[in-house]
């Protein structure tokens, strides 16, 4: 049998990690230090057949741990593994992932919370088989006879491993994959038992090096990942050393909660998984260690808990994920990682995420009895927004996603989702096509009982920026998705006269077909019924007329949004998402907007009416310059204002009004 190198030999001089490249030198501790000591990576033959000789030894003097682990290897006989498997088994059954984790260890559950949703599928076969492993549990395939091939397997992670896969998806299966190491040394052959290992401890270590202690991969292989092998394979000392650093990991990343939040959030895909590993880190800490689990941290998986509660949908999956309820099974019941999540603030979390799932509302009177998060949830950095009217299912919901080049949007009408996907634009200046030349940026945002705006904004070639707004009326279950071509500067030569043609493609959601009107030009989407109405506010109302906007729907059930104009464009959509509404009277105008006795042309202001039934919005938006501008006879100095309007009494309801004063004023004092 083959021979394995001392965990000695392996961190003596300058240990290698898997890439080939030489690991950089430990660094030395502070109060937020951003990097973590090297883990020693496990030996073979020497610390099997010392473990616990070696664990007193190395408690107890110094100076002959030195001499251990200087040993030259030797090599690997039957009886010390069999000595060591019989010391794994029996600590794995004292502290088995039940004692641990209570009932949500009986089928490997707790090890598959979030990992649908960050794999974009249901989970795989050799995940599902390791989850069960790693809680004591033999694999149970129902649906599949053959028997499956665990060296196969273990060979692919440790090439995964090795190869240096970091991300956070990779960092769950190697925490999945130490937690499975006691069943695992029944089944696999020792030499490859400690290889495995020897990459687990190797990958550790190349993540603390290379990764900010605010990153996912911090938290769960600097935290998790230690904390498991400490917790599972508490007789080699390799392992259990790993516990300090564990506990130091996990609070260097609740300490940068700042930027660890956002990290988490920026692919929302992993923040079930990342709150996954923050509430094993807990338990484990609290049936293994000696250390509490701080006042700071557990408000840091409070707040993760609110984003995975404000980010589920009444189906139980997440946003921006395609998946089925069946998908996540495992996220849902009285084992899942919603109901555990609860614990991080029973009193705010229980109503809030029993609304989203539809298993209770929280309107009429319940409203006020209730305590519950805010119902608009936008983090900056993530560049993730989530506007809800309020945590009710039955009220709809939208999602934000503003990361990239394109943003990812998806609508909900009560129940039904409408819009979900990638929301795709193109702009031709004076006929030559043009693109983007960053991401997307915050303008500014406003909330409050009436109203969720939001605003953002993109560069583009061709001297043009690009901004988009957001604003969701929230008693009156209504929509403005609005965009405006601008120039950057209005006073270069030729910026007023260039010719812009703008074309955006929205997305449908699965299950739902867009109807048009026959006579006029709004688009109803329909699942099953008319669950939406879609109304192109710059675009003539009736089909026979002339227009500048229009608004079909293509073939492969996208919206096709389209304008053209010069100098300046704003064209809104108006959703209306109340079906009590769809059979009432409708009409929309865009509106007349003067400027000392002067009518403003389409480039420097717009202003629009709604109106349904006997209910009435007015919408205004410059586009250019600071100046008091008359609209459906309300003076205006504002960049958008929004209102509503009652005809009989002549008064409007401000709804939200955006104002570029303060911020032109803060440039001129810099």
């Amino acid at each position: 049998m083959s021979t394995r190198t001392t965990e000695a030999e392996n961190a003596s001089t300058a240990s290698v990690p898997s890439n080939g490249r030489p690991a950089s030198p430990a660094k030395t501790k502070s109060k937020k230090a951003t990097r973590q000591k090297p883990a020693k990576v496990a030996g073979g033959a020497d610390e099997l057949a010392n473990a616990p000789e070696l664990a007193n030894a190395l408690a107890d003097a110094p100076a002959i741990a030195s001499a251990c682990e200087n040993a030259a290897p030797t090599p690997m006989s039957d009886e010390n593994w069999k000595r060591l498997r019989k010391k794994v088994e029996s600590h794995a059954n004292t502290m088995s992932a039940k004692h641990v984790f209570g009932k949500s260890a009986i089928g490997g559950t707790v090890y598959r919370w979030g990992v649908a949703t960050a794999l974009g599928s249901a989970i795989d076969p050799v995940r599902m088989s390791l989850s069960q492993l790693a809680c004591d549990q033999k694999p149970m395939r129902r649906r599949s006879t053959r028997p499956l091939d665990l060296v196969s397997a273990t060979t692919e992670m440790i090439a995964q491993l090795d190869h240096g896969d970091m991300s956070a998806l990779s960092c769950q299966d190697a925490v999945v994959w130490a937690a499975a190491m006691p069943l695992l040394s029944k089944q696999l052959e020792p030499t490859l038992w400690w290889e495995l290992l020897g990459s687990l401890q190797r990958f550790r270590e190349l993540v603390l090096e290379s990764h900010s202690p605010d990153s996912p991969a911090h938290l769960i292989v600097g935290a998790e990942l230690g904390l498991t092998l400490a917790w599972r394979l508490a007789e080699l000392p390799s392992c259990k050393r790993a516990q300090k650093s564990a506990i130091e990991a996990l609070a260097q990343w609740c300490d940068h909660e700042e930027d660890a939040i956002p990290n988490a959030l920026a692919k929302g895909t992993i923040a079930r998984l990342v709150l996954g590993s923050i509430m094993r880190c807990q338990a484990i800490m609290k049936s293994t260690t000696k250390k509490k689990f701080h006042k700071s941290w557990h408000a840091v998986g409070d707040q993760m808990a609110t984003w995975v509660a404000a980010m589920t949908t009444h189906h139980g999956t997440s946003a921006l994920s395609p998946l089925s309820r069946k998908d996540v099974k495992d996220d849902l019941g009285k084992t899942g990682l919603l109901e555990h999540a609860i614990a991080f603030d029973p009193e705010t979390l229980r109503p809030a995420t029993e609304a989203a799932l539809g298993l209770g509302h929280t309107g009429g009177r319940l409203a006020w009895e209730v305590c519950l998060p805010e119902s608009f949830l936008h983090n900056e950095d993530a560049k993730l927004a989530i506007m809800l009217p309020d945590w009710d299912v039955r009220r709809g919901r939208t999602h934000l996603h503003y990361a990239g080049e394109h943003n990812q949007l998806e609508i909900f009408a009560g129940r039904t989702q409408i819009i979900a996907g990638q929301v795709q634009t193109s702009i031709e200046i004076n006929g030559t096509q043009q693109s983007a030349t960053g991401d997307w940026g915050l303008v500014c945002e406003y909330t409050d009982d009436d109203v969720h705006y939001i605003e953002i904004e993109q560069d583009w070639t061709g001297g043009v920026v690009l901004q988009r707004q957001l604003m969701l009326i929230r008693s009156d279950r209504t929509l403005l998705l609005a965009d405006g071509v601008l120039p950057k500067d209005r006073q270069e030569p030729g910026a007023l006269s260039q010719k812009i043609r703008y074309s955006t493609r929205i997305p449908v959601a699965s299950g739902v077909s867009p109807e048009l009107e026959k006579e006029t030009r709004e688009v109803y989407l329909c699942a099953g019924q008319r669950s939406a109405v879609v109304m192109p506010m710059s675009a003539s109302e009736w089909r026979i007329g002339p227009t500048t906007t229009k608004l079909s729907a293509s073939e492969d059930e996208h919206l096709v949004w389209t304008a053209e104009g010069t100098g300046a464009l704003y064209v809104p959509l108006w959703f209306d998402l109340q079906q009590r509404r769809f059979k009432r009277k409708r009409t929309w105008r865009q509106l007349t907007v003067g400027d000392e006795r002067r009518i403003c042309e389409h480039h420097e202001a717009a202003g629009f009416r709604v109106q349904v039934g006997s209910e009435q919005w007015m919408i205004y938006r410059s586009l250019g310059g600071r100046r008091c501008r008359t609209v459906l006879g309300k003076h205006l100095i504002a960049d958008f204002f929004a209102a509503k309007f009652d005809p009989g009494e002549g008064i409007y309801d401000e709804l939200v009004t955006v104002d570029d004063a303060e911020h032109m004023d803060d440039e001129s004092e810099s």
